[in-house]
């Protein structure tokens, strides 16, 4: 049967369905926003509002005086443009709808899925501000999962929605413990059976394969050097000018953590920062805790791996499709949100017909005490 029936709708639906399906951690963000990017046509950036902070509640001495809420802003960039273009075979041009789902549409969503997957456990390393463990080490027991239950604890995060996503290794050391497989706990003997980790000290376990060793940097020369402080940043700043690395160029990545001289604070770079002339900006949480003047030297912590522990609420995520191109041909769908672009075009010069499915994707964490990095 000849797919002449199969138009862009038909793929892009299918598209957007089986892709929500196949993400992992993209499906464990909020991503709240996604109707906004797409309703509104407020371009690729917008800014979240974090809810503030407030202290203890004031008692009532017969008058009242006004509490200062301050909220803070965080831009949300769809930073990201993933596509795959295919072009169609005779034989390919005959498949039925299903079977061009099967052998097309669906490895293209699991390409886009793995790719998102991995971009968004790359922004959730800004996590890695908080850390339960010793960093350079993999989580693997009981104890090392109880402290990040801790950490999250101290800094109130709720505990109803936690997620705990760590990696193969990992999964192979907890599965292996007690607390994991015996039926004293729960759903253990369950969740054995189907070699999965369940839910454990309030966190829902998933395994994500992609992760790994973390990369602080495009290059290991973009850290490297005699990284200073580059003029006098003031207490409470959230940006700080640095120079002395000895690329010129290069990328220093979110998540990437650092104390600086004088100051045993952990920082954690909170966007990538883009190295020009051996010299960037690099934006921080939490806000610098002293002064460190001018020259004051960076030290970078080890890079460790990439075991998470956080609250959904504390990032923000959104996959949203380009408009349709102009012609006729090309289409948006959306299922649960998520919203996947298909145009189709042919030539008659090559007699080819070729498909492009495209996304936007951003994501920022919009809370670094929101989570933790999970270590041994």
């Amino acid at each position: 049967m000849s797919n002449t029936f199969i138009t862009p709708t038909d793929v892009a639906r299918d598209a957007s369905i089986v892709l929500s399906n196949l993400l992992v951690t993209g499906n464990l963000v909020t991503r709240d926003k996604e109707a906004k990017f797409k309703g509104n046509k407020i371009g690729d950036s917008m800014k979240v509002t974090v809810p503030p902070v407030l202290d203890d509640p004031n008692e009532f001495a017969g008058t009242t005086s006004a509490t200062s809420v301050v909220e803070t802003e965080i831009d949300l960039t769809l930073e990201k443009h993933f596509y795959h273009r295919v072009d169609l075979t005779s034989k390919q041009k005959s498949l039925e709808l299903s079977e061009f789902t099967r052998l097309i549409t669906t490895p293209i969503m699991r390409s886009f899925g793995q790719g998102i997957d991995k971009y968004f456990t790359k922004q959730m390393q800004v996590f890695r501000a908080q850390l339960a463990g010793s960093v350079a080490n993999r989580p693997s027991t009981a104890a090392h999962i109880a402290a990040a239950n801790k950490k999250l604890n101290d800094a109130l995060i709720p505990k109803s929605g936690r997620v705990a996503l760590v990696d193969t290794t990992v999964e192979e050391s907890l599965i292996q413990l007690a607390q994991f497989s015996s039926q004293d706990y729960g759903d253990g003997p369950a969740a054995l059976k189907s070699a999965i980790l369940g839910t454990r000290y309030g966190f829902q376990f998933v395994v994500d394969p992609f992760l790994g060793a973390f990369s602080r940097s495009a290059a290991a020369n973009d850290i490297a050097g005699t990284v200073l402080t580059n003029g006098t940043p003031a207490e409470g700043a959230t940006t700080i000018n640095i120079d002395g690395i000895t690329s010129e160029t290069g990328t220093i990545y979110a998540g990437t953590v650092f104390t600086l001289a004088g100051d045993t604070t952990r920082y954690v770079v909170r966007k990538d920062a883009t190295i020009a002339a051996n010299a960037t900006t690099l934006t921080i949480y939490p806000a610098l805790q002293a002064a460190p003047g001018d020259g004051a030297a960076l030290e970078f912590e080890a890079a460790g791996y990439m075991n998470v522990a956080f609250h959904p609420n504390a990032i923000a995520g959104a996959i949203v499709a380009p408009e349709p191109l102009m012609g006729g041909s090309s289409t948006v769908q959306s299922y649960n949100g998520i919203s996947v672009r298909v145009s189709q075009d042919s030539s008659i010069v090559t007699l080819a017909d070729s498909v492009v499915f495209d996304v936007f994707v951003g994501a920022r964490v919009i809370q670094p005490n929101g989570g933790c990095l999970i270590a041994g």
